[in-house]
């Protein structure tokens, strides 16, 4: 047991900085997860990768029958006051919060059906520079899901 603590603890380490820990059920499955391919590699005496899931903050549930999306850095997490947050509501169909710093997206909170999910997770993952964008970012009338393909 004493080497399986060691492992996850070793792991918290290695995470990418658009990860973080929120003690969520579906972190605990891939933490496990996790920890039994590192004692399968240790046995085996073979090196171990971090998976992909701990590339990025993902979580996905239903609030009041909403679909809500949560990536990255959702809630500015650490980022103190250098961010700045897109906004865009529509009542009773959807909310978009995207979370900026440096020009780079590092997070986003979507409720409803966006459709900006894999979008979302791609800008975030790849790092690109939004600063030309602005605000049209999240301008209803531009579909950035065909822009960013």
């Amino acid at each position: 047991m004493c080497m399986l603590r060691e492992m996850c603890a070793r792991h918290a380490g290695n995470c990418s900085p658009l990860w973080h820990q929120m003690r969520l059920w579906t972190q605990a499955r891939q933490m496990g997860w996790y920890a039994g391919r590192c004692l399968a590699a240790q046995a085996l005496s073979e090196p171990i990768e971090l998976d992909f899931c701990f590339e990025l903050f993902t979580h996905i549930t239903k609030f009041f029958n909403y679909k809500v999306v949560l990536l990255g850095k959702f809630n500015a997490q650490g980022l103190g006051s250098d961010h700045e947050l897109l906004v865009r509501c529509t009542k009773d169909r959807e909310y978009v919060k995207v979370v900026l710093s440096g020009g780079r997206m590092l997070g986003a909170v979507l409720i409803g059906e966006t459709d900006l999910e894999e979008t979302f997770e791609n800008l975030i993952l790849n790092q690109m520079d939004l600063t030309p964008y602005g605000e049209d970012l999240l301008n209803p009338n531009i579909d950035i899901e065909d822009y960013f393909d």
